[in-house]
């Protein structure tokens, strides 16, 4: 691992900023049922990419999801010490594209002037680990540094008129927040460094209804419109019963590769909510103190959020030359998991 980078578009806002600003929208009884979700969820800021003026509104200028990659790219890539022609393969992974075609990592390119190969991965909160199995290949391949970069601006598919009729909406809008993740990864030339091993993934979700769904622009759209905006589909229920299984499954997958827990010094599970140290600690067994959770000030940056967090812990100075770092990833669109061990090395 070479180097990471985060980008949060505008300043953090509070819960009670965000309400006020659809409070309009939204009866006395759903702002307080919304205060009392965000409160069990232990989210308390997030930034996000609009500004709640409207209910149908486009992004604030310079913070667009390929904006925000290329920022954290930029980051990132100053990290490693090297210049940004060092590059020479770009991957990208986020549920919430600038546009269905071209692919967002084809605007991410444009916005970090990179001339090379470039993918895109149409993935959420598991988007990090199939980028990272991917990154594998092509470094055997030959690739010496390859950068991914996470986004996700999904608050532009929120349109508060829709509370009354869809309570998935309101727990959207206390839990999740924008923003971009990245990093860069070449071969391991020396075992000091900071470095990733034991990649797992896998899935959970075959035949069963979808979690979280997005279905405009696809080939299961229903007919759209004028003046509506494509939302995301919150089975929040279901996601609720099922999110321990799959943060399980990660957990077995991890073992299965090679992991022994016993010399695991850090936990980073998907950041959900603020509360992921009191669940892991209650529903896996795992030391509390050892659990990292940045979703309290940031939401749930879905593709974006391991990336995130990592680059937050890593820069924080929490962690010590050695230490060894368990990420493991859940996604509630068709129910998936992954991650890998993270060691932080010297360098």
């Amino acid at each position: 691992m070479l180097g990471t980078g985060a980008a949060l578009p505008g300043p953090a806002l509070t819960t009670d900023e965000v309400l006020t600003r659809v409070k309009s929208y939204m009866s006395p009884a759903a702002f307080a049922v919304a205060r009392r979700v965000a409160r069990r969820l232990k989210i308390t800021t997030r930034h996000l990419s609009r500004d709640l003026a409207a209910p149908v509104e486009p992004v604030r200028a310079g913070d667009n999801g390929p904006q925000l990659a290329g920022r954290a790219l930029r980051r990132a890539i100053a990290q490693t010490g090297q210049e940004q022609a060092s590059i020479n393969f770009l991957i990208g992974h986020t549920a919430s594209p600038h546009t269905l075609i071209p692919s967002n990592t084809a605007w991410i390119a444009d916005e970090i002037l990179f001339p090379g190969p470039h993918v895109e991965l149409r993935q959420a909160c598991t988007g990090f680990a199939a980028a990272y199995v991917l990154a594998t290949g092509l470094c055997s391949s030959g690739f010496a540094r390859i950068a991914i970069a996470g986004s996700e601006t999904g608050s532009v598919y929120f349109d508060p008129r829709r509370l009354a009729e869809d309570p998935g909406q309101l727990v959207n809008l206390v839990q999740m927040g924008d923003g971009a993740g990245a990093i860069v990864l070449g071969p391991l030339m020396d075992e000091s460094a900071s470095h990733i091993e034991r990649p797992f993934f896998g899935s959970t979700g075959i035949g069963r209804a979808p979690g979280l769904m997005l279905t405009e622009g696809g080939s299961g759209s229903p007919q759209v419109t004028a003046g509506s905006v494509a939302t995301f589909s919150h089975r929040y229920e279901d996601i609720k019963t099922q999110g321990v299984s799959l943060l399980r499954a990660s957990l077995a997958a991890a073992c299965e590769s090679g992991v022994d827990l016993a010399t695991v010094d850090w936990f980073l599970p998907h950041q959900a909510n603020g509360r992921m140290a009191e669940i892991c600690a209650t529903h896996l067994g795992l030391p509390q103190e050892r659990i990292i959770c940045e979703a309290g000030s940031v939401g749930n940056l879905g593709s974006a959020a391991i990336w995130v967090a990592l680059d937050r812990v890593r820069r924080s100075g929490q962690l010590a030359a050695g230490d060894r770092l368990l990420v493991l990833g859940a996604e509630a669109t068709k129910y998936l998991y992954g991650g890998f061990l993270y060691v932080h090395g010297l360098t």
